[in-house]
């Protein structure tokens, strides 16, 4: 008895390249060359979609993913080069400021100015890891009262005004991990 183990899209040889479709249900793309994604603008997206549906928007000029209910946005920059990795100086302890910011992260595309969550962020105090979260050194706080519009870096006590040998305590962030 002759069992066919492949089928794929070249007419002239199943082991020919082409897209094949293997005894597991599995879609193999043999090629050196590209595929080209479905494409349209945001409101050419199909009506009912569901997850694990991909396309190449025009209006984002960027590949995206139905997932979880909502259209996603491929990272394929992370960390990126543009700006990359920042290093901010937010200014320094004076044993009653909790507010340091705003955060700046340098990023062109207003999609992605601010962290993601405070564990995104790097938050050093005097060259001193500072632990995020609620009941822990600091939480990200959006726009505080008095403060120029962004996001903060807002401690649970106010950094020292002088450190070891009474140097003044820099408040540094290392951020654009999420991007």
């Amino acid at each position: 008895m002759r069992l066919i183990k492949a089928q794929n899209t070249n007419l002239r040889n199943i082991y020919g390249k082409g897209v094949k479709y293997d005894v597991n249900d599995q879609v193999i793309l043999d090629s050196t060359n590209v595929v080209l994604l479905p494409k349209g603008t945001t409101d050419q997206r199909t009506n009912s979609p569901v997850n694990g549906h991909m396309r190449y928007n025009t209006t984002l000029n960027e590949v995206e993913v139905y997932s979880e209910s909502a259209w996603r946005s491929v990272r394929y920059k992370e960390p990126n080069n543009d700006p990359g990795i920042i290093q901010q100086a937010l200014g320094f302890g004076d044993d009653t400021e909790t507010l340091f910011g705003p955060l700046d992260s340098q990023d062109p595309n207003t999609n992605y100015t601010a962290p993601a969550a405070a564990q995104n962020i790097i938050v050093l105090v005097e060259n001193v890891f500072q632990v995020s979260g609620a009941g822990n050194n600091y939480t990200l706080t959006q726009n505080p009262t008095g403060k120029a519009v962004g996001w903060y870096v807002e401690f649970t006590s106010a950094p020292p005004s002088a450190g070891a040998g009474g140097d003044p305590v820099p408040v540094i962030v290392l951020h654009n991990f999420d991007k």
